[in-house]
Order: C-alpha cells, then sequence, then structure tokens
C-alpha cells in the first residue's frame, strides 16, 4: 500500500515536471473591449515558457509555446526578441497578416503597343 502511494506521488510529480508549462502572457487587450474593426493578424504579444535543465523538455515547452502563438495569431508569426530570467524563457511575438491571394485581371495589365518603326 505505502510503495503504491509512492508511485502515485512520483507519477503526479513526473507529470508536473513534464508539463509544458507554456502561457500568452501579454495579449494585446481583452477582447471584450477590442475595437470592432480590430485584426489579430496586427497583434502582438509575449509568450513565456518554464526553463528546463533536460533539453528535451525545454525543446518540447518551446515547441508548445510556438503552437500557442501560432494559435493565438491564427496563422503566421514573427518573434520580436528573446529575454530569459533564469526561471521563465519569454518570447515577444508579432502576428503576420494572412496571405492574401491576388488575382490579376488581364484589363489591369498595361500591354505594349507594337513600334511602328
Amino acid at each position: 500500500m505505502k510503495n503504491i502511494k509512492i508511485m502515485m506521488m512520483a507519477a503526479v510529480a513526473a507529470t508536473s515536471v513534464l508539463t509544458g508549462c507554456s502561457s500568452i502572457d501579454k495579449p494585446v487587450g481583452a477582447e471584450t473591449y477590442r475595437p470592432a474593426n480590430y485584426d489579430a493578424s496586427f497583434a502582438q504579444g509575449e509568450a513565456s515558457y518554464t526553463t528546463s535543465v533536460f533539453s528535451i523538455l525545454e525543446r518540447q515547452r518551446r515547441a508548445d509555446t510556438y503552437k500557442k502563438i501560432f494559435e493565438f495569431c491564427n496563422g503566421k508569426f514573427q518573434t520580436l526578441g528573446e529575454s530569459d530570467d533564469g526561471e521563465k524563457m519569454h518570447i515577444r511575438f508579432a502576428c503576420l497578416p494572412k496571405q492574401t491571394v491576388q488575382t490579376q485581371s488581364s484589363y489591369s495589365v498595361q500591354q505594349k503597343s507594337p513600334s511602328l518603326h
């Protein structure tokens, strides 16, 4: 019975160590107070994750943080800088606008007239 309790506590401790403690810390304003023409494509913010002495955990937490930023931005983003306070890694980011497909009409392309030389 005592071994089961020790194993359960070890499992809880391992799970808490392995979970990616990452978050979006400073999104641009609360959704309630954003203007009607707010475009998340141009939002900036800061995300962070807890550093680890184990590189595999650090890589996983960084990947989780990038995924959260991607989801926050509804697509691509650009990192603006990083800082490390000894406990957490902070990533400043800016969301990038959505790529729009622009088709060019044949009428909008200027046609060169043949020269009469």
